[in-house]
């Protein structure tokens, strides 16, 4: 039987316009293409590192280097949740990693059946929310630019970044040109509960559905206890949950969370945190990073088991290397090609 042969290369990635959130704004992202060999196939996956998740292009190459050496990838592309549970205890943490593995075992999975993952998940027929689509912090002038042209490029929903010193007036020139528009805000862990507590009724008069991550990740669970209890407005985590672990420890403190495949370390872990926060009766958003198609597609092959998406990663992107999930009036449209479905341009 022949071996799942790692291979992996550095993909970088350019924004239409410079994205900005509370931790900075960048031009660029340094994602990771993995390539899995199987026989004649050959399966694609994306690791999109982030610093404030303790990963870096740089650690993301070392362990996949590990991998690599150690063939721990073995000679079974259906063994998906054993070869997950090697990656894990070959060494913690390193998420984005063991999700551009994953992603790629299912990719391959995929063809090898030919089948869609969607379907071997078991999710065919099963509608899907609409995705939003982010404004970065940037100048007032840049935001009002991003907001109209966001408006005439037809997005049905967005999401605004916050974790400046004119917050308010970011949401007030949203509004102006996305007048009927529904609006989420992100606050990257920017905020006191007490700056949350004030923004969150400001928030709520200008029409906003719910907050995601208003205080930093490692705010304590009475921190978000409190915020909730004077908060008009619903109150998700993102940062702040990564694993299934993590919902059942915020449990009755948030009101939903943020899934990301970046985070989970893969489709099974994404699985777990999503079958959680249901058993909690949470809210669920799939979210993403500036990735490429493959990424977002990953995702999106799970996006019928959640309230509302936040997979606008390929869209903010100066130029998609790949071809995958396709955004039509609003909603992403998963392909029924094999695998994730994704191809190069």
């Amino acid at each position: 039987m022949s071996s799942i042969r790692l291979h992996f290369e550095p993909l970088l990635l350019q924004t239409a316009h410079p994205f900005g959130i509370s931790y900075g704004t960048s031009t660029k992202t340094h994602n990771i293409l993995v390539k899995l060999h199987y026989e004649e196939w050959e399966a694609l996956g994306e690791a999109a590192p982030a610093n404030y998740h303790n990963e870096s292009p740089a650690t993301v190459s070392a362990v996949l280097s590990q991998w690599q050496d150690e063939e721990i990838l073995g000679d079974d592309p259906f063994a998906i949740a054993e070869i997950s549970k090697r990656l894990d205890n070959s060494i913690a943490g390193n998420a984005s990693a063991k999700a551009a593995i994953e992603m790629a075992l299912w990719d391959l999975a995929g063809k090898i059946t030919d089948q869609p993952v969607f379907r071997l998940l078991g999710l065919a027929g099963l509608s899907t929310p609409m995705t939003d689509f982010t404004i970065g912090i940037d100048s007032l002038d840049m935001v009002e630019q991003k907001t109209i042209e966001a408006v005439e490029a037809g997005y049905k929903i967005l999401k605004v970044k916050q974790g400046t010193s004119y917050d308010r007036e970011i949401i007030k020139r949203v509004r102006k040109y996305a007048a009927h528009l529904p609006l989420r805000v992100d606050a990257n862990g920017a905020w006191t509960p007490k700056q949350a507590i004030e923004m969150s009724h400001f928030l709520a008069e200008n029409g906003v559905q719910f907050i995601e991550q208003p205080l930093p990740k490692y705010a304590d669970v009475a921190d978000f206890r409190f915020l909730r209890e004077r908060s008009p407005l619903p109150i998700y985590a993102d940062e702040s949950v990564c694993r299934s672990g993590d919902v059942a420890r915020l449990a009755g403190a948030i009101d939903g969370v943020v899934v990301k495949l970046c985070k989970t370390g893969g489709l099974l872990e994404a699985l777990k945190v999503i079958h959680t926060a249901r058993a909690h009766s949470m809210q669920i958003m799939f979210g993403c990073m500036i990735e490429s198609s493959i990424g977002v597609t990953a995702a999106a092959h799970l996006s019928a088991l959640v309230d509302h998406l936040d997979l606008d990663g390929a869209l903010l992107l100066a130029q998609d290397p790949f071809a995958g999930v396709e955004y039509k009036d609003g909603y992403l449209h998963i392909p029924s090609r094999p695998g994730l479905g994704v191809v190069a341009r």
